[in-house]
């Protein structure tokens, strides 16, 4: 799965400089995160500070609106006070700018170098096939099917770590800056967390292969029905072909779904308590007596941003493990493809005779069309 696109064949630049696009891009989604974080800190101080000192019992409402209490001096900390509200707001905007142009750039190549990362598997898997010896169960699911899921997972599953990883590097130290304790309780709560994830999940991907097992014994029965619907006339309805099956799928699909049940009440119970957690920890100290350890609105802010982007980091694994358990089990799947049409692979057969004929015939229309389609 690595070594046709990074290694072999003309894709081997494109793949190595979508790589480079895809970790940037998400290393690009970190720095920016850090940046918003600081720019809450600093904003939310802004606040706390200028209408408490400058504009009394006003509302930000009003702040915002251009009002202004009674008083020259009043009035004038007013002015101040809004005029570095609007000038953090248009900070904001030049801060994410940049991810106007740059998220939807980088979302075109990273589809397109997916897309060209299955295409390659598909062609290697073709091209390696010997259609003379007993195919793998499932082997068209695999090819086919399998490889679209493989390259959502990279979407989805793969960039989420990364992503999750990336956003660790740069929110631990802030977080450690501004209070260790929280940092170490953020990396221990989403260890812990995952830690039950993974006891609750493991099944799920001996299921999930399981069950695409016998989806596809499924899907091939009823593409051989109709196939060959005569010879249902001969054994009256075809239902008892099937009676073993659905045997199986129903027994499949329910241990499925309870262990489905059981991961997701967990993780439910365990995201909702990760949503106050910071606050229960943070909060108090808006009101310290020492005022060396009290926080103020915007530390506070800044606090809580930075745990949750820290513990939903750590937390990535455990939020998406039944998207990971799928992925497990399609690169199981993958894998054990690639094992079978190797050692069943000859270079006598790696074409049949009126593959070879066909070859031959078009083999100069072909190496026209393929060309350029590399080079996409």
């Amino acid at each position: 799965m690595l070594r046709e696109f990074f290694l072999i064949g003309n894709s081997r630049v494109f793949a190595w400089f979508g790589l480079v696009v895809f970790l940037g891009h998400q290393g690009f989604k970190a720095y920016l995160a850090a940046a918003i974080n600081d720019w809450y800190g600093n904003f939310y101080d802004i606040l706390q500070t200028h209408v408490e000192e400058a504009s009394g019992d006003v509302e930000f409402g009003d702040l915002l609106a251009g009002g202004a209490p009674s008083g020259e001096a009043a009035a004038d900390g007013f002015s101040e006070a809004r005029a570095k509200v609007w000038d953090e707001l248009v900070n904001f905007a030049w801060l994410v700018a940049p991810a106007v142009i740059v998220h939807p750039l980088a979302g075109l190549i990273r589809n397109w170098w997916v897309f060209r990362w299955r295409r390659t598997l598909m062609r290697s898997y073709l091209t390696r096939w010997n259609t003379q010896v007993p195919a793998i169960e499932g082997a068209s699911q695999r090819v086919h099917e399998d490889t679209q899921r493989f390259a959502a997972g990279i979407h989805s599953c793969v960039s989420k770590v990364i992503n999750s990883l990336l956003t660790l590097i740069v929110f631990c130290p802030i977080l450690f800056g501004i209070d260790v304790g929280m940092m170490f309780i953020a990396v221990a709560a989403a260890l812990g967390g995952l830690g039950v994830s993974v006891l609750l999940g493991w099944p799920l991907v001996d299921l999930e292969v399981e069950n695409q097992r016998v989806e596809a014994q499924l899907r091939r029965r009823l593409v051989l029905l109709e196939a060959t619907p005569l010879e249902v006339h001969k054994t009256g309805t075809p239902y008892s072909a099937f009676t073993q099956i659905f045997h199986h799928l129903t027994l499949n699909y329910r241990n499925l779904y309870l262990a489905f049940a059981v991961l997701n009440t967990w993780l439910s119970a365990f995201d909702q308590s990760a949503i106050i957690l910071p606050y229960l920890i943070a909060a108090p100290r808006l009101f310290a007596a020492d005022p060396a350890s009290r926080f103020s609105l915007g530390q506070l802010m800044k606090i809580t941003n930075a745990f949750g982007k820290v513990f939903d980091a750590m937390n990535i694994v455990s939020e998406n493990w039944l998207e990971i358990n799928e992925w497990r089990s399609v690169l199981r799947r993958l894998s054990e493809f690639e094992r079978d049409v190797t050692a069943h692979t000859t270079p006598s057969a790696r074409l049949m005779p009126s593959e070879m004929e066909l070859s031959d015939a078009n083999d100069t229309a072909d190496a026209a069309q393929s060309a350029p389609d590399d080079d996409l």
